[in-house]
């Protein structure tokens, strides 16, 4: 371990290509999210320009008030996120609680079917199976 540290430090060259093996398995390995954060980041500059020219007046003085801007923005998003969370977490429930009620329903369903069945069977003239009936 101390051969490679002390050829690594005595050529730069070697420090170099250990560097750009790693960058590039650091990259292999997370080659979509970095991907998707440069994409990210494109698309936040081209819309942050987009909004510098167009619309001078509307920029804030100074980065102290953008930030602040910033903020408030994200903190409005979010309280938003959790209120819609909130309410899906209510409909889950809600669905459970409909879900059970219709699954008990079709159980008590199945039961009566079961006890009407039977009676048929002894309408018919058998005695518990019906189809256990022997044919004239």
């Amino acid at each position: 371990m101390e051969g490679i540290v002390r050829s690594v430090t005595a050529h730069p060259l070697v420090a170099i290509a250990v560097c750009f093996a790693a960058l590039l398995l650091v990259y292999f390995l997370f080659k979509s999210l970095i991907k998707l954060a440069l994409i990210l980041i494109l698309v936040a500059v081209l819309i942050g320009g987009y909004f510098y020219f167009q619309y001078p007046e509307s920029r804030p003085a100074n980065l102290k008030d953008a930030m602040e801007k910033v903020r408030v923005g994200v903190g409005k998003a979010v309280d938003q996120g959790k209120d819609a969370y909130e309410k899906g977490k209510e409909w889950v429930d809600k669905g459970k609680t409909v879900l059970d009620k219709g699954i008990d329903k079709g159980k008590d369903a199945i039961e009566k079917g079961k006890e009407t069945a039977g009676d048929l069977g002894k309408i018919l003239g058998g005695e518990g199976d019906a189809g256990n009936r022997q044919k004239p």
